[in-house]
């Protein structure tokens, strides 16, 4: 892939080890906060955001179910923190409208 198009996804042209592994600890963290079991599908994605106003890279968070619902945070999947995922998905449980 080029790096234009690694840069719009939010991906870098290097491996990045540490955002695989934040990335797998946010799903885990999604999981026990929401209560759901192992056959219900999380994924923890980094991108670029492309909106106005949006900051350059975004988190989010998609839970894939019966009724699936997504959340977005502003940072960096390495700035996330579990407060802020808990806090996320605690404060707006539905999560972000479509």
């Amino acid at each position: 892939m080029n790096d234009a198009l690694n840069q719009l996804l939010g991906r870098s042209s290097r491996p990045e080890p540490d955002r695989a592994a934040r990335s797998e600890e946010i799903a885990d963290l999604v999981r026990t906060t929401l209560n759901l079991g192992r056959q219900v599908s999380i994924t923890v994605q980094q991108l670029a955001c492309a909106e106005p106003g949006c900051p350059p890279i975004e988190t989010k968070i998609v839970v894939l179910g019966l009724e699936s619902k997504r959340w977005t945070i502003h940072a960096p999947v390495s700035e996330v923190d579990d407060d802020t995922v808990r806090n996320t998905l605690t404060t707006r449980p539905e999560g972000d409208s479509a």
